[in-house]
């Protein structure tokens, strides 16, 4: 029995991402210049959820990273070039 399972709307938004991201790299485009976004809930989520696998998610320099993409957050979770820094 998991204790607090992840709300469904969150894990879909999680796994609509994850499709997106293989996609792209499937089509051959490079994710070094994307950033996934996501809401607060979704980035709270996406660390305590027991059925992402822990390789998915990696934390260096700062930066949070999903599938290899950055993750920021913001007002809606969304796969989307990186913006000008």
């Amino acid at each position: 029995m998991r204790a607090n399972p992840m709300p469904k709307t969150a894990r879909q938004a999680i796994i609509s991402l994850r499709k997106e991201i293989e996609a792209a790299r499937a089509e051959g485009v490079n994710l070094d210049s994307f950033v996934v976004r996501l809401t607060p809930r979704d980035d709270s989520a996406l660390k305590r959820d027991p059925e992402i696998p822990v390789t998915d998610i990696s934390f260096a320099n700062g930066e949070m990273r999903f599938l290899g993409v950055r993750v920021l957050k913001g007002a809606v979770s969304c796969l989307e070039p990186s913006p000008a820094e």
